[in-house]
């Protein structure tokens, strides 16, 4: 019987697949405030994972972003450009290396960093990264992009840095930072147009501040009340409320008007006000008190003060969570000069004497608010004529007959006898705004006799009001 040989044929495949496992790292950049107020760039060394030496190989380096911009993992406000990094090969293996280094502005396109000229030793790769802080306005949050860094290995396959891919996140911390001294604001009361215009006075104060979040502005006070504080005679202390000064901010339309108070008040609504472009924006604080106030609270001269503490507070709904405020303490005064006025609302009077009963009787010549006067401090207020007699061409009438005082109703003055030398009608008054005063003239029944035998004719002599006596 024929024997079959049974040939059993058996293939053996090998297959070899290609794989890459993807590791990414991380690097962490903290973007200090001190750069982002002063729009400084910021540079930090990061590593970009251990680069591998392939024998012969003289290898170049490139970096690219793998995603379009700077994205807002954490708050922020919109993304940042790649184009504010910089980045560039500091060394390999702790060594620098000999080749063409060149720093490029980060993009989505490959760019080299690193084109070496002698072979090149394995080992850690250190970079560098310059930040431009100055083209971005920066939002406290973080800001992320993907890197990607490519050193081709031998004709030109795979990759000899590993890991190639990096998460790059720009962490901007969140504060206010006022750059200007908070000092002392001066509301100068020096001329008396502004007790009389309804308005009153302002002063302005300028703050500057950098800031990563929306604050909210508000103002305080240390006292209720004013201090105050002359050289000057004064009746009695003035106690002035610090409610008397209005506060607002100028420029800024969700501005919420404010008296002043011992009670921190906000300036603005509570969402506050937005980070400005380039993290940075001048405040310009107006204080005002309207004429009636004014009157009221700072008739006195001398200096008003009181400590104003300027806050601003990051509203609690923005990133990030919690509280953060900033201060500044300063003082708001409001100094009210020495300044008086008399005005003679008329430049003539006359008294006639036509008939027998007004000699008989005596005249009086009534004037309704002759005078007025304004006064920030005690006053006096005398009369006097300029010359010793009434005089018509060489005739004359001696001034002593004339008797000058108030109308019937009018109080705090007194009547004199018109003098050459001063005569005080009013004593230690006190401070004043457009008093008015109804001044009598007259010239008694027992004065008419002087008049007698005088040829007819129209007596003069010039009469001077004035707060001090000459």
């Amino acid at each position: 019987m024929q024997k079959k040989k049974l040939h059993i044929k058996s293939a053996l495949t090998l297959a070899v697949s290609l794989y890459t496992i993807h590791v990414q790292a991380q690097i962490n950049v903290n973007l200090p405030a001190a750069n982002i107020t002063a729009r400084t760039d910021y540079q930090q060394n990061f590593t970009s994972g251990t680069y591998t030496s392939a024998l012969g190989l003289l290898p170049t380096i490139g970096v690219k972003s793998n995603t379009a911009n700077f994205s807002n993992t954490l708050g922020g406000n919109g993304p940042a450009p790649l184009n504010l990094a910089h980045i560039k090969l500091v060394s390999i293996n702790n060594l620098t290396v000999l080749g063409t280094f060149t720093e490029i502005a980060l993009s989505t396109t490959n760019q080299n960093i690193f084109a070496a000229v002698a072979s090149v030793a394995s080992g850690t790769v250190l970079n560098n990264l310059r930040l431009a802080t100055a083209g971005f306005t920066w939002v406290a949050g973080t800001y992320t992009a993907e890197l990607f860094f490519l050193a081709p290995g031998l004709l030109g396959l795979g990759n000899v840095i590993t890991p190639a891919t990096h998460t790059m996140n720009i962490i901007v911390p969140s504060f206010i930072t006022p750059l200007t001294t908070a000092g002392t604001t001066s509301i100068l009361v020096n001329n008396l147009s502004f007790y009389r215009t309804p308005a009153g006075i302002s002063a302005s104060k300028a703050l500057s501040l950098t800031n990563t979040v929306n604050y909210r502005p508000s103002l305080q006070t240390g006292n209720s009340n004013f201090s105050f504080s002359t050289t000057l005679p004064y009746n009695s202390l003035p106690v002035t409320p610090v409610s008397s000064v209005a506060a607002t901010l100028t420029a800024v339309a969700t501005a919420t008007p404010i008296t002043l108070s011992t009670t921190a008040q906000g300036l603005t609504p509570v969402a506050g006000l937005a980070v400005p472009t380039n993290n940075s924006q001048t405040l310009n604080y107006a204080f005002s008190i309207d004429a009636t106030k004014l009157k009221a609270g700072f008739l006195q001269a001398g200096t008003y003060s009181v400590p104003i503490t300027y806050t601003w507070n990051k509203p609690t709904a923005t990133y990030p969570t919690g509280t953060l405020q900033a201060q500044a303490v300063g003082s708001l005064e409001v100094v009210v000069s020495d300044l008086s006025e008399i005005i003679a609302n008329q430049s003539t009077v006359n008294l006639t004497f036509s008939t027998a009963g007004h000699y008989q009787n005596g005249v009086n010549q009534d004037m309704s608010a002759h005078l007025k006067l304004s006064k920030t401090t005690p006053y006096n207020v005398y009369v006097r004529a300029t010359s010793a007699n009434f005089a018509s061409g060489v005739n004359s009438v001696p001034l002593n007959v004339m008797r000058i005082g108030p109308m019937p109703g009018q109080t705090g003055m007194q009547t004199v006898t018109l003098s050459a030398t001063a005569q005080q009608l009013i004593n230690g008054a006190d401070p004043v705004i457009d008093r008015s005063l109804n001044i009598r003239y007259s010239i008694p029944a027992s004065e008419t006799s002087k008049l007698l035998n005088k040829p007819a004719g129209t007596y003069t002599t010039n009469i001077i009001f004035s707060f001090v006596a000459p």
